[in-house]
């Protein structure tokens, strides 16, 4: 290599020859549904749409320049090079805004500018540049420290959703872009400092703010009384370092978004609107929260990794208990989630007053199951794939949250698909159908294996199936209730809610962590 520059532009080209190749496929998947009638065609709008999630999320993964291992962070053996920080800072950084501004370029000329010819190009050059550099940084500056940036991450995505709604609506975009304005600069001092400190092996911010974090937690959920069994100690060592950060995040989250939206409705004259799209902002909120915190429950607490340490594995509990643990974490989490949802619900209505225009609210002062999908996404997200992540076939957390988002992004156009072809309420139908039918009996085989393999007892099992069909009874009981005097018939409704509560991968659970546990 003649220079340090064209090192690291190769290695980064090297390292993620496969990532290019996905893009450059992506790009090429969109060019030939570009040639053929897209606009009237909904399988090709949803199959370039799925392109140009897939082609966006890779590239920001391409260019995080971070080592993949069960920690991602900046490569820390970069540090040792005889080059400034500056440079090692400034090439991936400098090569990342440019190549999410090609791809946001190519995809706009391609879609994006022919749907919408009012569409904001350069604002959203200025967003897309903004995004980047902030999740550079976020990751550079605290991937050491991943309590720490679930939290800020989620702040900051609630953030750039706002800001990207603002400035596709076109309301207040001069606000907009002057926050991104600001945020570049900020994003890559606080890159440029971070690494700078890592690299002198000084950069504490992080570590005292963990620290504070865990003697306030730690003062909370003190444990005045020994544990009775390994099992209850291994609940509560669960609970300590995979549950109470995620648990502040959302309530610190919520607080920013909903401070943020009372300070703008009181200086904005379009209350409903601001309303409105708080909802949505809320939701969306909660859904990432739930995805990301059921990722961090599967991991091992000790190793910080989801492929499970030798301290986990040789405990002398059984991999029932050790599934349990976490299961029982998500059932409390979702719970939790449900009440600071219902609080902020009660506040903010308590602030506006309730608005026929809002979309949470429906005819006959009945909630609309858009409650309903909230409840969906705390259950299922935060379960999640949890078998699958307990195998330690996938290493890093990051990497299965990724792989999580894709999964849920082609369902989300699979449901696209459904309701411009059959009507959106007939194809959950049938959906939901088909996932309770397959629930039940992949939930029959996983329990009589565990069973069988002595993982669980023949009373664990009787006592969660006698919980699981109370819960359901519950369940399809008040989203009746709740549901009654709207547009959504009673079958869905029911079906929608024996789907709530997770069955088939409680008894997945503990055999995929047997097989992780035992490679």
């Amino acid at each position: 290599m003649h220079s340090p520059i064209s090192a690291i532009v190769w290695e980064i080209w090297r390292r993620n020859r496969w990532g290019f190749r996905i893009v450059l496929g992506s790009l090429l998947c969109g060019v030939t549904v570009r040639h053929f009638n897209w606009r009237e065609d909904e399988v090709l709008q949803m199959i370039a749409g799925t392109s140009m999630v897939v082609c966006f999320l890779v590239t920001f993964a391409i260019f995080s320049y971070a080592e993949s291992s069960a920690q991602i962070s900046f490569p820390t053996r970069t540090f040792a090079l005889p080059v400034r920080t500056r440079l090692l800072v400034n090439c991936p950084i400098l090569l990342g805004v440019v190549g999410i501004t090609l791809v946001h370029l190519a995809w706009a000329f391609l879609f994006l500018l022919p749907l919408d010819a009012s569409y904001p190009l350069e604002s959203f050059m200025l967003y897309w540049a903004a995004a980047l550099l902030t999740f550079q940084a976020l990751l550079w500056c605290l991937a050491n420290y991943p309590k720490s940036f679930v939290i800020v991450l989620v702040l900051a995505m609630a953030l750039f959703v706002r800001l990207g709604v603002v400035l596709f609506e076109n309301h207040d975009a001069i606000r907009a872009i002057i926050c991104l304005i600001i945020i570049l600069p900020v994003s890559y001092l606080c890159a440029r400092l971070g690494i700078q400190q890592q690299r002198r092996g000084q950069w504490q911010i992080p570590a005292k703010a963990q620290l504070l974090m865990k003697a306030a937690s730690g003062k909370l959920f003190l444990r005045k009384r020994p544990f009775a069994t390994a099992a209850q100690a291994q609940l509560w060592m669960e609970w300590q370092r995979n549950t109470v950060a995620p648990l502040i995040s959302l309530g610190i989250g919520l607080l920013v978004v909903c401070a943020g939206f009372v300070h703008l409705a009181a200086t904005d004259d379009v209350g409903a609107a601001i309303a409105s799209a708080w909802s949505y902002i809320v939701c969306a909120v909660l859904t990432l929260w739930a995805s990301i915190s059921g990722v961090l429950l599967a991991r091992d607490a000790s190793s910080k990794s989801l492929v499970l340490s030798s301290f986990l594995a040789t405990r002398p509990i059984t991999s029932g208990e050790l599934a349990f643990a976490k299961l029982k974490l998500t059932g409390w989490m979702s719970l939790a989630g449900w009440l600071i949802y219902a609080i902020a619900l009660y506040f903010w209505f308590n602030f506006f007053g309730p608005d026929p225009d809002l979309s949470i609210l429906s005819f006959n002062d009945a909630l609309v199951p858009a409650m309903g999908l909230v409840a969906l996404a705390l259950s299922w997200h935060l379960v999640g794939a949890l078998p699958l992540w307990l195998t330690g076939r996938i290493e890093s957390a990051a990497w299965a949250g990724l792989l999580l988002l894709g999964g849920y992004i082609a369902f989300g156009n699979i449901l696209q698909f459904l309701d411009r072809h059959f009507g959106l309420l007939v194809g959950l139908s049938w959906l939901f159908t088909f996932g309770l039918i397959a629930k039940i009996l992949i939930a029959v085989w996983a329990f009589g294996e565990a069973n069988r393999r002595g993982l669980l007892s023949p009373r664990v099992t009787v006592k969660y199936f006698a919980f699981w069909l109370l819960g359901t009874i519950c369940f399809v009981a008040i989203a009746s209730a709740i549901c009654a005097g709207t547009a959504f018939p009673q079958p869905l409704v029911t079906l929608g809610s024996a789907l709530l509560l997770p069955l088939a991968r409680v008894g997945l659970a503990p055999l995929a962590l047997a097989r992780g546990r035992h490679r």
